[in-house]
């Protein structure tokens, strides 16, 4: 069928608990099609015009909100679904997140002129809307429900004993080893990279040769954002909100409470008088340095007051509260040592395998489809709620951070010959940082050394236990 201009087409990302759910939604002259690659309930949708009997919209409040920790991002201040009822009785209705934003309009719009009179509202509550259009919750009856939350509760308690087993000496010291080992690798690596920046002299963009490089200059961006906090022009930049927890004792702390970020982490722009290099972040080793803002201490610019205001924390209110915020500031220095290569030798993204796949399906929450997907059919729907239990929990106060995608990143869009610096295929070190080269590399060797000692800590004490067991003690 040809397109017309009353059709619509959108293709939209619906966050939920087992991650990112990718839709596609069409309306044209023969009916509405919806697809999505859900774990649960995914699949493909068809809805004749003449089918459907009444539409609408439905919304109901979610958790958090203003003044409130934030929440995973998945959890919207507020719901609203799409609503379509069938003609005949044993077809199910239609009902689905809608997306935010242009696209929300424009299917609002699209509806409304397609169903007539059978559009009957927008934004209605949700049990209203559901009397009205004379749809049935019997497949969420009470039972169904009671018996989801025990099976939770029973999957609940079977993965604390699951826990409590993997602190049992056969787990649990050579899970210390390797941890330990881990630990005094990447400390050891951070120490060998520091000393290989230091033995490197540093280089024009100009004039530099292939092979390992240390530049320094200006960040710059095609595509700079104001930092949340300072109000400056930046490359990316971090926002993290602290309050202070006090139990009524000396014991208090500071606990995270929201999170915000902007900005693009994947590629920065490297300019000194010479000329210019594009930084492809892949696999980088960033080191930024923090401005940390505490009330009754200290002045907080006005962007960041406002953006307090905002969440619902006043600076400086009636507690305490620290901001923290990491920028790479537009014009700002940029420190950088890494691999200097064409763009035609520069390896393009692959997904990575074996434990270093682990660590980033864990990263990015991949994981919870595939443990989705796993699991007995009628099961999955109990391993999904509890998913998604273990994520409130988790991500309170952190919902808005930021998550690590330079590393699933592309190489930039440049000419196959043109220049640009990355990790490279050789285990060179790759630093960026918006600190002069010295205090950069000290932070470097300060947390390599962290590194090294809790190794050492772990390490000692694992051999400890494992004596400790071939003694029979």
């Amino acid at each position: 069928m040809t397109p017309t201009a009353n059709d619509l087409h959108c293709a939209f990302t619906v966050p939920t608990p087992l991650g990112d759910t990718h839709c596609t939604l069409r309306i044209d002259d023969n009916g509405l099609y919806f697809a999505s690659d859900a774990a649960l309930g995914g699949g493909v949708e068809q809805l004749r015009w003449e089918s459907i009997k009444e539409g609408a919209t439905a919304g109901m409040a979610g958790m958090g909100g203003r003044g409130a920790p934030d929440l995973a991002k998945w959890i919207p201040a507020q719901i609203e679904w799409l609503v379509l009822s069938r003609t005949a009785a044993d077809q199910k209705p239609f009902m689905r997140v809608l997306p935010t934003g242009e696209e929300h309009d424009a299917i609002i719009a699209a509806l409304q002129q397609r169903l007539g009179s059978r559009w009957i509202g927008e934004r209605l509550p949700l049990q209203d809307a559901q009397s009205r259009m004379g749809i049935s919750s019997r497949e969420w009856s009470t039972f169904k429900v009671a018996g989801i939350v025990v099976a939770v509760l029973a999957l609940l308690v079977a993965l604390i004993l699951l826990l409590s087993f993997l602190f049992q000496p056969v787990v649990a010291i050579p899970a210390g080893f390797v941890a330990g080992g881990w630990l005094l690798h990447k400390g050891f690596a951070g120490l060998r990279d520091g000393l290989a920046a230091t033995n490197t002299p540093t280089a024009k963009t100009s004039s530099a040769a292939l092979g390992l490089v240390e530049l320094a200059g200006r960040a710059t961006t095609n595509h700079p954002s104001v930092a949340a906090v300072t109000g400056r022009p930046s490359v990316w930049w971090d926002v993290a909100v602290h309050r202070w927890s006090d139990a009524g004792n000396n014991d208090g702390e500071w606990r995270q409470v929201a999170a915000r970020h902007g900005g693009r982490v994947d590629v920065v722009e490297l300019t000194d008088e010479a000329g210019c290099v594009p930084i492809w972040l892949k696999d980088a080793d960033v080191l930024l340095a923090t401005e940390v803002w505490e009330s009754r201490k200290d002045s907080l610019p006005a962007p960041g007051v406002a953006l307090l205001e905002e969440m619902g924390f006043p600076w400086p209110g009636d507690g305490r509260i620290r901001v923290s915020e990491a920028c790479l500031e537009v014009n700002g220095s940029l420190y950088v040592i890494g691999t200097l290569d064409e763009r035609r030798n520069v390896t393009e993204h692959v997904s990575p395998r074996g434990f270093a796949g682990v660590v980033q399906s864990v990263r990015t929450g991949e994981w919870r489809r595939s443990v989705v997907a796993a699991a007995p059919g009628p099961a999955r729907i109990v391993v999904a709620v509890l998913i998604g239990f273990l994520d409130i929990i988790g991500k309170v106060g952190k919902g808005g951070e930021r998550i690590k995608v330079a590393d699933d990143s592309s190489p930039p869009e440049i000419a196959p010959t043109a220049l640009l610096v990355w990790k490279g295929r050789t285990g060179q070190p790759f630093l960026v940082s918006n600190r002069p080269e010295q205090k950069g590399l000290a932070t470097l060797r300060q947390r390599s050394l962290v590194f090294c000692g809790f190794g050492a800590v772990v390490l000692c004490y694992t051999l400890y236990q494992l004596v400790d067991l071939l003694l029979g003690r």
